[in-house]
């Protein structure tokens, strides 16, 4: 009855462990959907915002570049509208028109360079912005990659509490068992010393044992199966001797001698009083000699008595083999079912504690895994973060 209630709240506390299990999977689902949809929230709004800042350094650019292109076309016609106006009106020296061609093209020189220095610094001021939004993108990562694996170490660290729960708890049924095995030894101990104490003697199997020998088939049996072919039966010293006499052999073998033995005394004490009628009548039809007559009859009379006392002690002698036997045979299958039970018991939590400790061990090196992992990752993302902030602080 204990061990069946055991195995109901063991299975009970499994039921339990699953259902709890499962709602974390489904929180834990649920957590990654809601951050999957973040991420890709903040991928559209990144993507928005630098396709907001290349449209303004577009237009930043197409701006000066306009600005530019008219002030070199206005200098260029006033430049050509003064050289008009001043060939119109006078006509200056060969030297000045010279040194206002010189100036020209030196303005236009710089022009072009400013304009190759402003086009790389948009390009390079581009390229932070991606470089920025890509670094923003991968903190992003981390971040979630570091909330993930801060939930698969707690699950796990909750997963180690309960396998170390079930772990004490099959701790504590071995111990019980442990304790119920004892009890049952010493009960079998205590049954052969009573055995030994009364006399008695244990036959059966192939040949006889002493209460002393079954001691220790008992103890010994402990650790494996009990395996009997033949019935045994517990009788006093002077049957186990009787029994003895008829010879070798099982219980069964040796009371099928007995009862063989009795049906020959029967079948024998049957044809003597067969003989001894034959013999009566024979000498009242020829009225023999008194004195033979006597002789005969007293010596067939002996011969009855000793074939009905032996009839009797035979008879005697089976019954009370049998009673012992149907007595003894009860006691022999219980000792032994309850042997049997708690061995099958022991080999199973046997098997159930190497399991346990298998998973335990399992659990302890993924967490080591999952911590290093982390210690990994945190290191990663501090590096991160001051690159971030160098990056930043360049800008």
């Amino acid at each position: 009855g204990g061990r069946r209630r055991g195995a109901t709240n063991h299975t009970a506390e499994d039921q339990a462990l699953d259902q709890i299990a499962k709602e974390a999977e489904a929180r834990l689902a649920a957590k990654r959907q809601a951050r999957a949809e973040a991420r890709e929230i903040r991928m559209r709004e990144l993507e928005r915002q630098q396709k907001e800042a290349d449209e303004n350094a577009d237009r930043i650019y197409d701006m000066y570049s306009d600005g530019v292109s008219r002030a070199a076309r206005v200098s260029v016609n006033n430049s050509r509208l003064s050289a008009s106006n001043s060939y119109q009106s006078s006509r200056r020296s060969s030297e000045d028109s010279l040194e206002e061609t010189a100036s020209l093209r030196d303005v236009r020189s710089e022009l072009r360079e400013v304009e190759d220095k402003f086009r790389k610094a948009m390009i390079g001021n581009a390229q932070l912005d991606n470089e920025k939004a890509a670094a923003a993108y991968q903190v992003e990562l981390y971040k979630d990659r570091y909330e993930e694996l801060e939930e698969e170490h707690n699950q796990l660290q909750r997963e180690h509490r309960d396998k170390c729960r079930q772990f004490e708890q099959m701790k504590r049924d071995v111990a019980k068992l442990q304790k119920d095995l004892e009890a049952t030894l010493a009960a079998l101990q205590e049954r052969d010393r009573l055995i030994e104490e009364q006399g008695l003697v244990i036959v059966g199997g192939d040949t006889s044992s002493s209460a002393t020998e079954s001691d220790e088939e008992d103890v010994g049996g402990v650790d494996r199966k009990v395996k009997e072919k033949h019935r045994r039966a517990l009788v006093s010293a002077d049957m186990a001797k009787l029994l003895d006499s008829v010879g070798h052999g099982s219980l069964d073998v040796r009371l099928k001698k007995l009862a063989s033995e009795r049906n020959e005394l029967q079948d024998e004490l049957r044809h003597v009083k067969l003989e001894l009628e034959e013999e009566r009548s024979k000498s009242n039809r020829f009225s023999a000699n008194p004195a033979d007559l006597e002789d005969i009859q007293r010596e067939a009379n002996k011969q009855l008595g000793d074939y009905k006392f032996k009839l009797q002690k035979a008879e005697q002698d089976v019954n009370t083999l049998q009673a012992t036997v149907a007595r003894l045979e009860g006691q022999v299958v219980r000792y032994k079912t309850a042997a049997e039970t708690s061995e099958k018991v022991e080999d199973e939590l046997k098997v159930e504690r190497r399991k346990l400790q298998r998973e335990l061990r399992e659990s302890l090196s993924r967490v080591e895994e999952l911590e290093t992992s982390n210690t990994h990752l945190q290191r990663r993302l501090d590096k991160l973060k001051t690159a971030k902030s160098a990056l930043l602080k360049d800008l």
